[in-house]
This record gives structure tokens, C-alpha cells and sequence, in this order.
């Protein structure tokens, strides 16, 4: 007997060359539908000619309408004639992209349309595009954490300046606009998630929910997986549960099967350095006891709040390195965050920048904090660069600036650079530097997208970006106090060192809000540290971990603001 898959092969590239071209029919689209959902094994071919096809028609289309070389022989054409040629011109360039874009899309959605299978879902998607978020020299790109398994008529893209349909996921957020779509993550999570959702990949073993609705259970139930929404962290042993948010933030879970570890997400630090152990002492992060090493021209003051500070003096080995908490690859160690970030702390500047911007380098930074992983980055510094082509988001003049790096998934590596100019509830140069502390704060916020600074505990510039769009950060590269080394570093020897005085530094997995911030500084104002004196108390009672069981069959409901149940 003949195998007529030669010739249902050269059909289905027949039609596809009818539909890249324009001249398909009503009934052979429906046909060429109708093959494909017979014949899966050609649907890659099929959607590879397509791009293909677009790619040269493209290519060709652009070289007719280049303007040809000058010739000897001139030609006049009349003023109406010429302006016909133009406009005619104008429509074909404008056009060309549409039809692309629209034959493209129309191969996309065959597939992310069809419904003509057992239950709805196809175990196989065609599209096996790579995130072109992560692109570094300096570093590598994030792994791969997650793919998806199957769907059902679904429409998803992943957030950011160019919106990507894709398959395979590293660490970002993604937006299921229709249907449900089900990830398969790398750590053995099974997680299906409904439209309209907004979902964050954050590692192999965990993702955020940042609104709409999921449902989990485990392939692999060796390792626990984690979902955290705006007041919760779910810990999942090999659970199946259901979770959604709703648009005031709160989280409802119900446990399908199994049990379910539930928590408040957490409030205190990860790391606070207030450099108050006795000079007799190494100094360590009052959290976890992590050290610090030292540099030389790191001296041990009296404090601004409590009995220490440190003083650096604008010299190479004015360091504090605070080692990569554990960091090897992009998006691990201690210091990796994704939904939110807080650094805050209490500076006196004596900042010996020009009130001019510099247009060559050396260029006169001034490090707050700064961890150096290449584009991923985190950096919070007083900057006087002529911006040295840095993206600035939002673009600001020239001049000495507090300055605010982080990478976004799918927007890239940009900084928030508040200018030292006065306006707009600005504070001048001349104040920061004016001998007296100041309270410096700078926060991301993943749910709400607004990423800000703040000076003596009021907001003075902020920025927003899309609600869902995570930072991506950690890696080799050490934390540094007062000063900029970098990973193939072992030294404490840097290259942008501080001057001035540093007490009181906080490193936050989350975005402080308005209030809290005010609270610190009017703490601060009264000779109190941030806890109020408190820390070692709220210590004891997160270390206790308040956990909340959930078994089979209970339902609840969580405060976005507590993350305690809602009775």
C-alpha cells in the first residue's frame, strides 16, 4: 500500500505557499486547519515556512522600494504624478509590515487555536523560540526553568517592550490572555494557569501568581515548590491545590489533595548591617551572622543610630564586601530577587563630585551599595556620568544624581536617576552633602511596578513600570558596601569608592511601602534604629515560622497586607 504522507506533506506546503501569498481560499484554509490537526508531525515544517516565507518576502519588498541609484538620463515627472508615486510608496512600505504580521499571526493562532483534540489539549507546541529578554557580554543568561506542557485554546505572550510567544521560559513574567495554558517547571511542578492571569517564573521550584487564577500538583514530589501572591507564600510537598487573586490582592486557596503549607510573607530583612559589634569584633549582618570583610580605609566610627558606622574615604580599599550570599549563576544567592527589592540606609555625603556633569571618564561615583553581576546589577549610588549611556528610564538632564539600577525581565538593565537639582521636591547637591545624615531609601515593587526613591522618609521621584514585571539579579559577583568590586575580584580593593560616613544599611526581598519608610525616618529622628529596638524579638517570632496547615477539602481566604486568613 502507498504512503500517502508524501503527498499530504507537499499539500499542506501548497497551501501554505497560497496563504503566504495571498491568494488562499475560505475552503483551503479550512482544509489546510483541518490537515494540520490531523498530521501534527508536519506542523513545525509548515510553521517554519512560513517565517521563512515572510523573512524573503520581506528582504525583496524592501529592496524594490529602495530608491534606485542615480542615473545620467533624468527623468520629470509632473508635481501630481510624483506625489501619487510617493503616496503609493508609502502605502506598500506601511503595508508590507501589516500583511507579514498578519499572515505570521494567522499561522500562530491555526495553532493556538485548534480545539479539534481529546479533552481540548495538545501535549505538543510548535513553537520552540528561546526568550531574546537576556542578552549580557558580561554575563550569562538566566537558565531555562520552565516550558510549557499543553493547552487549551490559549493566547499568551511574555511581558516586556517586546511581547514574545514562546514555549520555553527563563525567568519572567507571561500573560495569558485566553484559554489555559499548563508549565511544566524544571524543578517537577506541574502548574496550570487560567485566563486572564498574570504569572511570574521566578526559579525551577517557584512562581508568583500576580493575579488570575493557577492550579498546581507535582510530577516529581521530591522537592517543594513555592507560589507566592501579594501576602502569602504556599508551600507545595506534592499538594494539588487551587489559587487565584482577586483585584483587591487577596488570595484564596483551596486544597484539592494532601496538605499545604501556608505563611505570611515575610517582613524583616534579609540582611541588616548596623555595624554596631564592639571594634573588638568583626562585623557581622544582624540577621543571619553572615561577615563582613573590611577594607583599610573602612574605619569604624561612632554611629548615627547606636554605638557604630563606618567611614569611608573616597580611597581603593574603602570597602565593605558583603560575599554573593551563595551566588553562582544569574538568579541565585541570597542577594537574587525577583518580585521586589529595598535598599535603605543612613548616609552622611561627603561626596567630592563637581556641580557639573562629566563628559569623559573617570567618572565620579560615589557607591552606596552595588552588586556588580554584569547587566543584572543592582546598584544604588550618587553618579555625575553625563549619563555615559546608561539607559535612564525616565530620561532625566545632565548632572550629579541619586541613581537606581536593576534589570527588569523583558525591559532590560536601566536606572532611575533622580537628579540632586532642587525641582520638583528634589533635594540639591548642596543638601545631601551638607554634613548632616540623610535617610536614603530606593524600592521596586513587582505588583505594583513602581520603582522610587526616597530622601529623609518623603518619595521625591518614582517611575512605573508594567504591574508583573520582575527584577532578575544575583550571580558570582560580591555585594559591596561603599564601593564597586567586581566578580574575578578577591580583593577589597575597588573603584568607586564612598566618602562620607554609611550606618544603618537594610537589603530587603521586597518593596517597603510609604508608610513604613516615614516610620523608619521618624524612628531614626528620634535616636531609634528601624525595629525600634525590637529586631531581636521579631527574629525570634519569624524564625518560629508561622505556619498555617490547609488538608484536603479547606478553602480560605488571605489578606494581601497581613497574608493572615480573612474569617
Amino acid at each position: 500500500m502507498t504512503d500517502p504522507a508524501p503527498d499530504i506533506r507537499e499539500q499542506i506546503l501548497e497551501l501554505a505557499d497560497a496563504q503566504c501569498s495571498g491568494t488562499i481560499t475560505a475552503e483551503e484554509m479550512e482544509t489546510l486547519e483541518g490537515l494540520l490537526s490531523a498530521h501534527p508531525e508536519y506542523r513545525r515544517e509548515y510553521l517554519s515556512y512560513v517565517f521563512v516565507h515572510i523573512g524573503l518576502a520581506g528582504t525583496a519588498q524592501a529592496r524594490l522600494l529602495q530608491s534606485p541609484e542615480p542615473e545620467e538620463t533624468t527623468v520629470v515627472v509632473p508635481p501630481a504624478a510624483e506625489a501619487t508615486n510617493v503616496v503609493e510608496r508609502g502605502y506598500l512600505v506601511m503595508l508590507i509590515p501589516i500583511v507579514c504580521s498578519a499572515i505570521c499571526l494567522g499561522a500562530v493562532g491555526i495553532f493556538l487555536l485548534m480545539g479539534d483534540f481529546p479533552g481540548l489539549w495538545e501535549p505538543e507546541m510548535v513553537l520552540q523560540e528561546r526568550s531574546r529578554y537576556y542578552f549580557d557580554d558580561s554575563a550569562s543568561p538566566p537558565e531555562e526553568i520552565a516550558s510549557v506542557n499543553q493547552f487549551a485554546r490559549a493566547r499568551w505572550e511574555l511581558l516586556g517592550n517586546n511581547p514574545l510567544v514562546t514555549d520555553r521560559f527563563q525567568p519572567g513574567t507571561v500573560k495569558v490572555t485566553s484559554g489555559e495554558v499548563e508549565f511544566a517547571f524544571s524543578g517537577g511542578a506541574d502548574v496550570h494557569v487560567a485566563s486572564p492571569s498574570l504569572f511570574g517564573f521566578e526559579r525551577k521550584d517557584q512562581g508568583t501568581l500576580f493575579s488570575g487564577s493557577v492550579s498546581t500538583h507535582r510530577s516529581d514530589r521530591k522537592a517543594p515548590f513555592r507560589l507566592e501572591t501579594p501576602g502569602i507564600e504556599l508551600i507545595d510537598r506534592g499538594t494539588e491545590y487551587e489559587v487565584s487573586v482577586n483585584e483587591a490582592s487577596e488570595t484564596f486557596v483551596h486544597v484539592l489533595d494532601g496538605q499545604l503549607e501556608v505563611k505570611p510573607r515575610g517582613r524583616l530583612p534579609r540582611f541588616y548591617w548596623n555595624f554596631d559589634q564592639g571594634t573588638e569584633n568583626e562585623l557581622t549582618d544582624a540577621i543571619g551572622d553572615s561577615p563582613v570583610q573590611a577594607g583599610q580605609n573602612a574605619l569604624r566610627v561612632r554611629g548615627l543610630i547606636g554605638p557604630g558606622a563606618v567611614e569611608f574615604n573616597n580611597r581603593p580599599a574603602a570597602s565593605l564586601r558583603l560575599g554573593n550570599g551563595g551566588g553562582q549563576e544569574v538568579g541565585t544567592g541570597d542577594y537574587a530577587v525577583s518580585t521586589g527589592i529595598t535598599i535603605e540606609a543612613l548616609v552622611v555625603s561627603k561626596w567630592q563630585t563637581a556641580e557639573t556633569p562629566q563628559a569623559r571618564p573617570p567618572f565620579d561615583y560615589d557607591e552606596i551599595f552595588r552588586k556588580e553581576d554584569g547587566s543584572y546589577r543592582i546598584l544604588l549610588s550618587f553618579q555625575n556620568d553625563d549619563k555615559a549611556g546608561i539607559t535612564q528610564i525616565p530620561k532625566v538632564g545632565d548632572g550629579p544624581c541619586l541613581s537606581f539600577g536593576l534589570y527588569l525581565s523583558g525591559l532590560g538593565y536601566s536606572e532611575l536617576d533622580m537628579p540632586l537639582d532642587g525641582k520638583e521636591g528634589r533635594p540639591t547637591l548642596t543638601e545631601i552633602r551638607d554634613g548632616e545624615p540623610h535617610h536614603i531609601v530606593a524600592t521596586y515593587n513587582g505588583w505594583t511596578g513602581e520603582k522610587a526613591i526616597y530622601i529623609d522618609g518623603v518619595k521625591r521621584m518614582s517611575h512605573r513600570f508594567p504591574v508583573g514585571t520582575m527584577i532578575i539579579s544575583g550571580g558570582a559577583a560580591p555585594a559591596v558596601i561603599g564601593n564597586l568590586i567586581s566578580a574575578n575580584s578577591e580583593t577589597l580593593v575597588g573603584r568607586e569608592p564612598f566618602s562620607g560616613v554609611i550606618d544603618e544599611v537594610a537589603f530587603y526581598d521586597y518593596a517597603l511601602d510609604a508608610g513604613t519608610i516615614a516610620t523608619h525616618f521618624n524612628l531614626f529622628k528620634a535616636d531609634k534604629d528601624y525595629f525600634d529596638g525590637q529586631l531581636p524579638e521579631f527574629l525570634r517570632q519569624e524564625k518560629q515560622g508561622e505556619y498555617l496547615l490547609l488538608n484536603k477539602g479547606q478553602k480560605m481566604k488571605f489578606s494581601a497586607e497581613t497574608g493572615k486568613p480573612v474569617l
